[in-house]
């Protein structure tokens, strides 16, 4: 029957695996949980920090590696363990006997067992004391005789026994020699085990027994006492106590209440108990751990007590009787109590009774008080205590809540403050519209006063621009004049001098009345199209003449471009730009040049003049600040002018430079188509011979006028006002141009003049002179197709404009 055979192996032999597989898990994981885990956890073979993984949530290591490499090694220990012992006992013990070996060394923990149910108290190191007995003897009994003669070893010693002592042999352990080894080694390692848990028991128990009757010597209880006790109270203390033996009861009990007093009934008992065991480290632990105690308790109760002495509210604790019990400082100033009403165990309705003594209903108020506390209510009340001299006294809130052991805790707020800005709110609140209506009323007469003032300010600065203006302009003229009837070198020189300083003067009267135009909201744009050339032609004549002046190149090339924008703000830009461009470039030259930037063109001025510093090229566009090392007059207000023109024209202004190497600013403007009608202007022609009307009602403006156009050659009629004019005209027609003033006397207007002159002699080409720089004079001059040159004229830009009108005249 061989498959039956086969069978029958195959049964046994996964019996013998299953078996195998579970007591070595079972034993592994016994080994593990309650042996090496626990050392493990105890630090004896923990992991340096770090080397273990930490775990997500509470970021304690991660011990489950660990754990199965213990369990693994556990299983391969014990696997090899069997196999060792299975090759020592190889083919001499049948498999019943190997379990009676096992089952008979598992009898060990019996007395460990009887004792955990029957007296629980036992000491668990009597217990393990017991086990480790009972297996010491179970070993020597039965596996060692069991081991050697599996391996055929000498055996002479176990016969005779240890040393010859043959009442030690396993044998023939103390006689027992009818027994079997498997009886004798199961009875007697259970009777050790039994006899030695017991008696290790009964020592633990007697040890604090013996303790207690050993008493305590001087210098014990004086070190313990030391260690929380001032040195005086310990030794007043122990004060009679012998310097030998045990110290008498009556002073080691006063000893004990002064540590009562510090560490408390139990701390102390503790504490003595400990020194009474004469085990060291026992003490001192227990002594660092009642000393740390006391501290952790005396600096709360420190920290409690600063903490109600220096709160701003006044708080008073009662116990379940009604009884004071505690308070702080501010408790008693809030109320003024006399020093000798606040005690522990004060009545509160006595307190209550005091606190209502002036002005109230005192025992309805008291009960009330009472019933709140009595019933364990919270509560909240104000309560208004007079000062005794008729003044509003002091507003305070009263906050009671009861405590969970029976008895209520308040607390007192001066609100005084908090009530009294309430009330001042209240009657704030009540009287904000009739407030609101008085400042509205004044805020809307400052306004009115304000705008009087910036309107008188525009008339005064119009009126006093035109009067300044007025000499200066003919100053200038009648300088150019001079200096080009004037043959001599030098004295042309002084000429020329002169008329610079004329022209200083006269840019630092039109810088301070455009500022203050762009300030009032004075200067309107009047955008238009046009061409380009009709401001940079006239620009680039103007300081060609300047530039070689001064030895310098200026290059510019023509534009025939449009754009949008207000050409008399550009021009004043734009003039600005090239001014100082002549101003500080002491060789090399200028440029004026137009480039296209997609929609728009770009104006630029170059230079190679010394350049800006990074740090002053936005300090330079504020107003009355001007570039280090700017020599010459000058307020710096000519880039800040700029600077607010393009912005009231949307045009941005842009500034590069490079010290020693030159400056660019440029000015983006919208471009446009030009117009049909409009085309190029034809040549500019000479003045020589051109026959020319000039009205001006102030005489010695006029006189210099007059006489710069004859020294260009001009035929010139002159006149003050318009009856003047139209005589001049009466008696000869043939005027090319015509020259106005502006303002004239009797109210009337160069415009005015224009008109009723070209209703009767024909439209002629003509230009309106004024010191008005406002935008009113620009936009009439622009409406009626007039040319309109701002006073003081320089003589560049009167020939440049004359030349001009001749050639508009002529196309």
């Amino acid at each position: 029957q061989e498959g039956l055979a086969l069978l029958a192996f195959l049964g046994g032999l996964s019996a013998g695996t299953g078996m195998v597989i579970v007591s070595t898990l079972t034993l592994s994981l016994m080994i593990g949980n309650h042996w090496l885990t626990p050392l493990w956890l105890r630090g004896a073979w923990s992991p340096r920090r770090g080397d273990a993984q930490a775990a997500p949530s509470d970021g304690q290591p991660d011990l489950r590696g660990a754990v199965l490499v213990q369990r693994r090694v556990g299983i391969l220990a014990i696997l090899l363990l069997a196999w060792a012992y299975g090759r020592l006992v190889a083919g001499n013990d049948a498999l019943a006997d190997v379990g009676a070996l096992s089952f008979s060394a598992l009898a060990a923990l019996a007395p460990a067992i009887g004792f955990a149910l029957w007296r629980p108290q036992t000491p668990p190191r009597a217990v393990l004391s017991g086990i480790i007995a009972a297996v010491v003897f179970w070993a020597w009994l039965l596996l060692v005789p069991v081991l050697v003669e599996a391996r055929g070893l000498q055996t002479t010693w176990l016969r005779e026994g240890p040393g010859g002592w043959a009442v030690f042999s396993p044998d023939a352990f103390f006689g027992l020699i009818g027994w079997s080894r498997l009886g004798r080694a199961v009875v007697v390692s259970l009777f050790v085990g039994i006899v030695v848990t017991w008696i290790v028991a009964a020592w633990r128990h007697s040890a604090p027994r013996r303790a207690a009757a050993r008493g305590l010597t001087l210098d014990t209880l004086r070190e313990a006492g030391r260690r929380f006790l001032p040195r005086e109270t310990v030794d007043a203390a122990l004060l009679g106590a012998p310097a030998t033996g045990a110290v008498p009861g009556a002073l080691e009990a006063r000893l004990e209440r002064e540590l009562a007093a510090v560490l408390g009934a139990a701390s102390a008992r503790l504490l003595l108990d400990a020194a009474r065991r004469e085990v060291g480290r026992d003490f001192d632990t227990v002594a660092a751990i009642v000393g740390e105690a006391s501290q952790d308790l005396r600096f709360n109760q420190r920290l409690l007590e600063a903490a109600l002495e220096n709160m701003s509210q006044g708080i008073s604790v009662v116990d379940r009787d009604l009884h004071l019990v505690a308070w702080n400082r501010r408790y008693a100033e809030l109320f003024g109590y006399p020093q000798s009403l606040l005690r522990v165990g004060m009545p509160v309705a006595e307190l209550v009774r005091y606190n209502l003594r002036h002005g109230w209903n005192v025992e309805e108020e008291v009960d009330k008080r009472l019933r709140h506390m009595q019933a364990g209510t919270p509560y909240v009340s104000e309560r208004a205590f007079p000062d005794g001299t008729g003044g509003e006294g002091m507003v305070i809130e009263i906050r009671g809540n009861p405590m969970p052991g029976g008895g209520f805790v308040a607390t007192f707020t001066d609100v005084t403050a908090f009530r009294r800005a309430e009330a001042d709110l209240i009657r704030s609140n009540e009287t904000l519209e009739q407030r609101v209506a008085d400042r509205t009323a004044r805020l809307d007469q400052a306004r009115a006063d304000a705008e009087r003032a910036n309107d008188a300010k525009s008339r005064f600065l119009a009126a006093i621009g035109h009067d300044l203006l007025q000499p200066l302009h003919a100053a200038q003229l009648f300088t150019d004049a001079l200096a080009e009837q004037i043959g001599n070198p030098g004295q042309r020189a002084a000429a020329l001098q002169i008329r610079g300083a004329l022209d200083s003067t006269g840019d630092l009267l039109a810088g301070l009345l455009d500022m203050s135009r762009l300030e009032a909201g004075g200067l309107a744009p009047q955008i238009r199209a046009f061409p380009l050339s009709d401001v940079l032609d006239p620009l680039a004549s103007e300081f060609r003449a300047l530039a070689a002046e001064r030895g310098l190149a200026f290059r510019y090339r023509p534009t025939r471009r449009w754009v949008r924008t207000d050409p008399q703000l550009l021009r004043r830009v734009l003039q600005n730009f090239l001014a100082n461009a002549v101003r500080y470039t002491e060789r090399g030259g200028v440029l004026l040049g137009v480039r296209r930037e997609g929609a728009s063109l770009r104006i630029e001025v170059h230079d190679t003049g010394p350049g800006i510093a990074p740090s002053q090229q936005e300090a330079i566009f504020e107003e009355f600040r001007r570039g280090e090392g700017a020599a010459g007059q000058g307020l710096g207000l000519g880039l800040a002018i700029a600077e607010r023109i393009a912005r009231l024209l949307d045009a941005p202004l842009r500034l590069r430079s490079r010290e020693r190497r030159g400056t660019a600013f440029s000015l983006s403007l919208p471009a446009v188509e030009s117009s049909p009608q409009e085309t190029p202007q034809s040549p500019a022609q000479g003045l020589a011979g051109v026959r020319i009307l000039i009205v001006d009602n102030d005489p010695v403006a006029l006189s210099a006028l007059r006489t710069i156009l004859e020294s260009w050659d001009c035929r010139v009629a002159a006149a003050a006002d318009g009856v003047s004019a139209q005589r001049a005209l009466e008696r000869d027609a043939s005027a090319q141009l015509w020259l106005f003033d502006y303002h004239l006397d009797g109210g009337d207007t160069g415009v005015a003049l224009h008109t009723r002159l070209s209703e009767r002699y024909g439209a002629r080409p003509t230009m309106l002179l004024s010191a008005d720089g406002s935008g009113e004079v620009r936009r009439i001059a622009l409406e009626h197709g007039l040319g309109l040159l701002p006073k003081p004229v320089k003589a560049l830009a009167l020939k440049s404009m004359l030349r001009r009108l001749l050639a508009a005249r002529s196309a």
